[in-house]
C-alpha cells in the first residue's frame, strides 16, 4: 500500500513539473515584457508629482508587480 501510494504520488510531481514550468522560450519573452513594464511603471512613478510616501509606495507596487509577474510566467 506504501509503494502504491508513492508511486502515485511521485507521478503526481512530475506531471505536475511539466505542465506548470514554462517553456524557456516563453519564459525569456515574458520576462523580457515583464522588465519593460517595471521600466515604464518606474518612470511614471518617478516623474509623478506625489510626494515621497506615495511615490514609495508607487516604487513598492511596480516592485511587487514585477516579482510576480516573473514567478508567474
Amino acid at each position: 500500500m506504501k509503494k502504491a501510494i508513492a508511486l502515485t504520488l511521485s507521478a503526481i510531481f512530475i506531471i505536475s513539473v511539466f505542465l506548470l514550468i514554462p517553456r524557456t522560450s516563453q519564459a525569456a519573452f515574458n520576462a523580457d515584457a515583464c522588465w519593460d513594464n517595471w521600466e515604464r511603471c518606474r518612470t511614471r512613478a518617478l516623474e509623478s508629482d506625489l510626494g515621497v510616501i506615495r511615490t514609495t509606495l508607487a516604487l513598492t507596487a511596480c516592485d511587487i508587480a514585477l516579482g510576480k509577474c516573473l514567478l508567474t510566467n
